[in-house]
This record gives C-alpha cells, sequence and structure tokens, in this order.
C-alpha cells in the first residue's frame, strides 16, 4: 500500500511536490490527533534536509527519496521508489555494496557516522557519476528491518580540495625553482673583490625579486614590458637620461623573469662602464613588432665612454645571450660601436601580446630626483628576519646612518625607543610572525616620525591611511633604499 503526504517548499531548488513513502501493511492503522501532527513535521523535517535521504526496506528495495534525493540524482520520487538501491551506484561498486549491507545487517549495529564508508560514489539518472558521504542507520519497525542512508553530494568540495593541492604543488614548484634560479646565480657570478661579487648577487637576486611581484600583482599572467624596464632601470639613470618607446607590450608570464635579468644586465653594465655611467649619455629603448610577428627590442647608447668589444665574455654578458637565445627561443645581436653600445634583440610571438600604448618616457615627463648624498641620521629598523634585518642594517650604515635596533617585534621596539630622541624614520616590516606592524606604525605616526615599510606585499593592509608613506619591495635594492630616505628627509 502506497501512502502519500504533502511536502514542505524547499531552498534551493523546486522540490517535488509531496513525500512518498512506500510500506507494506495489512491495513491502515488509526492514528491519533497528536501522531499526526508528529508525523508531519517529521514529513516537514525529511522535506527540508539540504542531505538526500533515502530509506529501503529489508529486500533493499527503495520506499522514500526526499527532495534533495530528486535533486542529487535527477529523478522523481515516483520513478524511484520500489527500485533496487544498487541502481543509484556505478556498476563496479555493486557487488561490494551488497556485501557491505549483508555484514552490516548481521553485525547488528544500529548506524554507521556520515564518511565512515569510505570514498563512495552516486551515479545519476544521466549516468553521471559523483562522490559522496553516506551515513547509514538501521530499525525494526513492526518486525521489520528498514535501513536508511543520508547522502552528502561533495562534488564541490572534491574540487576544492584538488585546487588547493594543485596550487599546494604549484607554489612547492615556484619556490624551489626560484631558489634553484638564485643558487645558480650564486655560483655562476664571478666578481673580483668580495664587495663586487655581493653587489652583483644582490643586483640579480632584486631583479627577479622585482619580477616575481609583477607576476603575482597580475596572477601570474604576465608584466608590462615597459613597467619592467621602468623598475629595473629605476635605481641608476639621472633625469632624461632613458628614453623608451614603442607599443604597449605585455610578456607572457614564462617570459617576464628572463627579460628582467636581460633588462637588470643591461643597465648594470651601462651604469658601470657605458651610457649611464656619465652626466651626458643616454639610453633609447626601442619596442616594436616585426612583419613576422617577432617582438623586437632595441637598446642603444650613445654620449657615453667610447667603447670597444670586450675580448671575452663575462657571466653578465653570457646571461644575456643565453636568456634571449636559449630560454626565450629568440635572436640577440650586439654591436660595439665607438659611440656607444647598441644591442638588438627579438622573441617569438608565444612571449608577448599587444596592449594599449603607455607612451614614451620623455624629457617632458616627471622624472627621478636628482641623486643627492643622504645627510644620515637616526632610523628604527623592525625586521623579525634575523638574515634580512642584518643586510638592511648594513646597508643603512654605509649610507651613512645611525642604527637604532633592528627590533624584532612591537615590544622590542618600545623597549628600544624608551627615554631616547626619536628616530628620524622608521623602516618597518608589515609582517612580524608575531602579528602586524600597523600599531607601531601609529604609535611612530602620531609622533611624528617618518615611515618607511618594507614589506613582501603588493600592497598594505591600509593603502589610504599610508598612502604618503614610501614601500620598498623585498628583496631590498639599496639604490632604491637611499632614494626613498632622500624622499622622505625632502619631505621632512
Amino acid at each position: 500500500m502506497k501512502d502519500s503526504y504533502p511536502a514542505r517548499s524547499r531552498v534551493g531548488w523546486r522540490p517535488a511536490a509531496r513525500i512518498t513513502l512506500m510500506v507494506d501493511q495489512p491495513r491502515q492503522p488509526a492514528f491519533s490527533r497528536d501522531a499526526v501532527e508528529t508525523m508531519r513535521r517529521l514529513e516537514g523535517i525529511v522535506a527540508s534536509a539540504m542531505d538526500g535521504i533515502i530509506t529501503v526496506n529489508d529486500a533493499h528495495r527503495i520506499i522514500l527519496f526526499n527532495p534533495a534525493a530528486e535533486h542529487m540524482f535527477g529523478l522523481p520520487a515516483a520513478e524511484a521508489l520500489g527500485r533496487p538501491i544498487s541502481d543509484f551506484i556505478p556498476d563496479r561498486y555493486r557487488g561490494a555494496h551488497a556485501a557491505h549491507i549483508r555484514r552490516f545487517a548481521e553485525t547488528g549495529a544500529t548506524t554507521r557516522r556520515m564518511g565512515s564508508l569510505g570514498d563512495i560514489s552516486g551515479l545519476r539518472a544521466n549516468g553521471e557519476e559523483f562522490p559522496i558521504e553516506a551515513s547509514i542507520s538501521q530499525v525494526e519497525v513492526g518486525g521489520a528491518r528498514i535501513a536508511t542512508v543520508i547522502l552528502r553530494d561533495i562534488t564541490e568540495r572534491k574540487a576544492n580540495e584538488e585546487a588547493r593541492h594543485l596550487l599546494a604543488r604549484e607554489i612547492d614548484h615556484r619556490a624551489k625553482n626560484a631558489l634553484a634560479v638564485v643558487q645558480a646565480l650564486v655560483s655562476l657570478t664571478r666578481a673580483g673583490t668580495k664587495e663586487e661579487f655581493v653587489e652583483a648577487v644582490r643586483g640579480r637576486v632584486s631583479a627577479l625579486g622585482r619580477a616575481h611581484s609583477l607576476l603575482a600583482q597580475s596572477r601570474w599572467e604576465g608584466a608590462n614590458l615597459a613597467r619592467i624596464i621602468a623598475d629595473e632601470t629605476e635605481p641608476y639613470p639621472r633625469p632624461g637620461q632613458i628614453h623608451v618607446e614603442g607599443p604597449g607590450i605585455v610578456l607572457s608570464a614564462n617570459a617576464v623573469q628572463p627579460v628582467s635579468l636581460l633588462i637588470h644586465e643591461l643597465a648594470t653594465n651601462a651604469i658601470k662602464y657605458g651610457a649611464l655611467s656619465v652626466d651626458r649619455g643616454h639610453v633609447h629603448i626601442r619596442l616594436g613588432i616585426l612583419p613576422g610577428q617577432d617582438l623586437e627590442l632595441s637598446w642603444t647608447e650613445t654620449g657615453g665612454p667610447e667603447v670597444q668589444e670586450p675580448t671575452s665574455k663575462g657571466f653578465g654578458s653570457t646571461l644575456v645571450s643565453e636568456v634571449a637565445t636559449r630560454q626565450l627561443a629568440g635572436t640577440l645581436r650586439m654591436i660595439w660601436q665607438p659611440e656607444g653600445m647598441r644591442l638588438v634583440a627579438t622573441f617569438p610571438p608565444r612571449t608577448y601580446r599587444l596592449e594599449s600604448p603607455p607612451g614614451p618616457r620623455s624629457a617632458d615627463e616627471p622624472k627621478p630626483q636628482p641623486r643627492e648624498s643622504t645627510s644620515g641620521g637616526r632610523v628604527l629598523v623592525v625586521e623579525d628576519e634575523t638574515l634580512i634585518a642584518m643586510e638592511l642594517c648594513n646597508d643603512l650604515a654605509a649610507l651613512g646612518w645611525e642604527i637604532v635596533g633592528p627590533a624584532s617585534t612591537i615590544l622590542e621596539a618600545g623597549r628600544l625607543l624608551a627615554g631616547i630622541r626619536l628616530p628620524d624614520v622608521a623602516v618597518l616590516d608589515v609582517n612580524l610572525g608575531e602579528g602586524l606592524v600597523y600599531p607601531l606604525a601609529e604609535e611612530l605616526r602620531a609622533q611624528g616620525v617618518p615611515l618607511i615599510f618594507c614589506t613582501g606585499y603588493e600592497q598594505l593592509d591600509y593603502p589610504d591611511r599610508y598612502r604618503d608613506c614610501p614601500i620598498i619591495r623585498k628583496p631590498v635594492n639599496r639604490g632604491v633604499l637611499a632614494d626613498q630616505l632622500r624622499r622622505v628627509q625632502r619631505a621632512a
């Protein structure tokens, strides 16, 4: 005999009009008013449940199929009732399922909690398999044993878990790859003195760090080539020494770090031996698209010392050549003219895409301020990474500053400042491990101490509040540090 009861509405999908329960009874018993009300409450609970609820008799035939089960399996209850529950299990699992149900009945256990059945799959009416979690319970009613399975579709959770797993693997890969690149730069760099070696390695690692920051800003989709050129040449030129022209170019993610290193090496060479080593020198950078759609980058130096072609190739020259030809599958020509070195590199179409032109960096645009010697002063350093703090303090000392610190916590910074004259500027790491530095930043601002944030984050948590505070990206470039110190000195 089949009894039908009205179903309550359900949020999230259109429910069946009724919940249908199939039971075998010789006759319909009379129910008291309280019993009827209790049954109606139970029906409402089953109808509104977010999980699928399926009840089967001792022959494993379905006698209850709630709206969530209808939605989950794509089948109305009227078509599910009376069918074996194995119809909703993929073929390869049906034998194991039957054995599991038999053992469950034989043990006399009444429940198995959600998820205790392990990884199982359901089968929708359209043949699609999907992952589910299930709990099962059984009870005797009128001498007959019935079992109820509560099912939860975990398709979205599985997808999220897989996405997190892939993200963790990708982060692990990129971190190890970045460390391997740094290791290679350290082992391959050659210099006459320890100081020159440190300067060369720091410059190249900083170039990688700036490229990584640009990639992070674009969610690893690439970076604007004009921005890369600006970032890599920022510490070097005097006003008006560098001019960039050409269409807007966005490099692919795989090309950003190699091209950043290439530009860094060219700029470093120009500041040491070429056009940027003298006041009258100029560098003209032109970007263009060739008829075959290759990207052409030309770097032309004029006004510098007379140039002669080197008799041997250093690591910098080798790096430029290898990046352009091997890593990016492009071409490279270096022309050594007495008036200045000229480099022409081409890169295949897969390494870039066009965007709207950013416009040239010309003599009419704002220029970096002329370089001045810093007058020094007292600087508070707050940084919890010991090696970074040591390097930062060395740089500041070399620039003529007296160091207060370094402090690794807000509490330690407070102890250092107690009873002494306030520093002229504070260089603050944002994340101190124990928490963020902003409470200390607020105290220092309230007392008129200029702030410079030194961080690996792409932006501060309160960009509007600290828009007037310079930000130095890690790894720190000494030239950028000196520029920002001069900036806060002028502002003060």
